[in-house]
């Protein structure tokens, strides 16, 4: 399965409620099971997303401010 282009996966397990997720960001794997499916991919999704948000907040640099002044 897909989602905002990272592909995961949610495959039944052997107990009939059982659903399991996992989700690979570069080398960092994330897991997890669920009682239905539909909880499975949202916990699936949600794990891509605070990844992402991880990610997005490490590449916001400080700012730095320059000053320049006119001749004169």
């Amino acid at each position: 399965m897909k989602y905002l282009d990272i592909d995961y996966t949610v495959v039944q397990g052997i107990g009939r409620q059982l659903w399991k997720w996992s989700v690979s960001f570069d080398a960092n794997p994330a897991r997890g099971e669920a009682a239905t499916k539909s909880e499975a991919v949202a916990e699936a999704e949600r794990a891509i997303d605070r990844a992402l948000a991880r990610k997005k907040l490490r590449l916001v640099g400080p700012t730095t401010s320059v000053e320049i002044k006119k001749p004169g």
